[in-house]
């Protein structure tokens, strides 16, 4: 069977030359392409978008970025070891007569709660050697200021300071009329043990909880 010539010459050279136009623009839109995504191969462009949905967006603020309250003038900074905290100084007292470890602790009043600890210290490194399972170490400020109308303006001295021996309290300190009952106190305490993280614990407690001029924060 005999076929006919279906096509002229001019239309298949309309054809060719729609071809190479075609390829033309192929070849610029891939240049295009490459540019614009920095010489990137299609599998580095997927990487990238996985790499970008990998980000976290939302989470807690670093620590860093934590500002702690500095200690105000009449203040200073110390630190607890805490076994426990309770909303009522009852509850408090069982928690420690329920455990005889807990004999040297003492219940310290602050924010409407009680603390139990068993040492306070002017770092956590003081509290290093004091590790006990199941407790932490807090940092407190502590506020004295309060206390000078009770006569016990040398507290955050006591407080302060590093040495027991450096603390004389003389007979003519346990009589006198304004500060009288202070210095008895210190003196008692100071008798009763020579360890400065119980002696700061000792006297925070008595001022925190009975006569309630040391106000303390965290």
């Amino acid at each position: 069977m005999k076929f006919g010539k279906r096509y002229s010459n001019k239309t298949v050279i309309m054809a060719m030359l729609h071809g190479v136009l075609i390829g033309v623009a192929a070849v610029s839109l891939i240049a295009l392409i490459l540019i614009t995504t920095g010489d990137k191969t299609p599998k580095d462009i997927v990487k990238d978008k996985e790499t970008e949905t990998e980000v976290p967006t939302t989470g807690p603020a670093p620590i860093d970025s934590e500002v702690p309250t500095l200690p105000s003038a009449g203040s200073i900074q110390l630190f607890a070891r805490q076994h426990g905290v309770f909303t009522t100084q009852l509850s408090a007292t069982a928690f420690i007569s329920e455990d005889p470890s807990l004999t040297s602790t003492a219940i310290i009043k602050a924010d409407g709660q009680y603390y139990v600890w068993s040492a306070v210290g002017l770092s956590e490194a003081e509290l290093m050697n004091v590790e006990i399972p199941e407790t932490f170490r807090k940092r407190l400020i502590v506020d004295t200021s309060a206390c000078v109308a009770l006569g016990a303006g040398k507290i955050q001295d006591i407080l302060s300071e590093t040495d027991a021996t450096k603390i004389k309290i003389s007979d003519a300190d346990k009589t006198d009329i304004t500060s009288g009952e202070f210095n008895r106190n210190v003196d008692a305490v100071t008798k009763y043990t020579s360890d400065m993280r119980l002696i700061r614990l000792q006297l925070l407690s008595h001022y925190s909880a009975t006569k309630e001029c040391v106000k303390i924060s965290f």
